[in-house]
């Protein structure tokens, strides 16, 4: 009896280590939802060099930070400010004072349409539009090829004016999505400015048409075109923007299909590898953190790429 309990104990052991050494690795998905349970905190203070449009988003973050952290700090800094040990970029470019460690996603922008017509505010383009628009084939908002994207609403005759000068990362991004959707864009008649800050939207006049970043569109409480795709349309707003990021996103029956121009606005880490950085990097990728971009000019990250992104920022954190 007490060798057929050994034996018993023994096959327990046996199958207890087996299952353990089996068990596969858990999702990146369940790890970070286990993550999100626990605030990891560390003693700092990390400046971050902030564009103007978005500072109200860190004073959100910086305020949250130091609710959770006693000794864990974030300070906003003007956007020029060198000295900075993070910037955000909005535009794809770092300051040239900050040589980043690392550099990590934690938003979404994206590259729109935004015009000003009083009579038709619910405008949409195909991708075609755009590029004989931008590329002066059509001139006045009258156009058949435009009344044929637009049934429902009698456009002026009246001209077409192209203002502003966008951020290369807009036309990239719209470049590439264009394409996926059988358009080649090369807009000719869109200067590329190497700052873009979306003043001249607010002084839009009648019949005026720009190339733009969404956020720019948003600060200056801009309309903007929906973009004609596969006999429905995408919608530039924050949930598009999110979804269009995300390169499994397959929208469900009824959904809009994605806003499909899409770039990362990243949070570059400057001068050597450190705790600081990483930890409040790592906090603004938390779902609550994210969760504050609801109401701000920019898109929360899609799941996929925040958990893909903090896969990344924990590689360097102690554990």
């Amino acid at each position: 009896m007490f060798a057929k309990k050994l034996v018993a104990v023994g096959l327990a052991i046996f199958v207890s280590l087996g299952l353990t050494a089996c068990d596969p690795p858990m999702p990146p998905e369940i790890l970070a939802a286990e993550a999100e349970k626990v605030v990891t905190c560390i003693d700092g203070d990390l400046t971050v060099a902030t564009p103007a449009a978005i500072a109200d988003v860190i004073d959100s973050w910086a305020s949250s930070i130091s609710g959770a952290c006693t000794g864990m700090s974030l300070t906003a800094v003007e956007a020029a400010d060198e000295t900075a040990q993070a910037v955000i970029s909005m535009g794809g470019e770092i300051a040239p004072a900050c040589t980043p460690f690392a550099t990590f996603p934690i938003a979404v922008d994206g590259g729109v349409v935004a015009f000003a017509l009083t009579d038709a505010p619910n405008l949409t383009l195909s991708p075609a539009n755009v590029q004989d628009i931008f590329s002066g084939k059509i001139k006045n908002w009258s156009d058949q090829t435009l009344a044929a994207s637009n049934p429902d609403a009698v456009l002026p005759d009246l001209p077409i004016k192209i203002v502003g000068g966008p951020q290369q990362p807009v036309i990239d991004s719209l470049t590439a999505w264009f394409k996926k959707l059988g358009t080649e864009f090369a807009p000719s008649l869109a200067k590329v400015a190497a700052v873009d800050d979306g003043a001249f939207l607010a002084t839009m006049a009648e019949g005026d048409i720009a190339l733009t970043s969404y956020s720019n569109a948003l600060y200056n409480y801009s309309t903007v075109a929906a973009i004609a795709v596969d006999g429905s349309y995408a919608v530039a707003d924050a949930l598009g923007l999110q979804n269009g990021a995300d390169e499994s996103y397959q929208p469900a029956e009824g959904d809009f299909p994605a806003y499909g121009a899409t770039y990362p606005i990243n949070l570059a880490l400057c001068g050597a590898d450190n705790q600081i950085a990483r930890t409040v990097a790592r906090y603004l990728l938390r779902q609550d953190a994210q969760g504050a971009l609801g109401s701000a000019i920019i898109a929360p990250l899609p799941n996929s790429l925040r958990i893909t992104t903090i896969g990344l920022i924990e590689k360097g954190l102690t554990k």
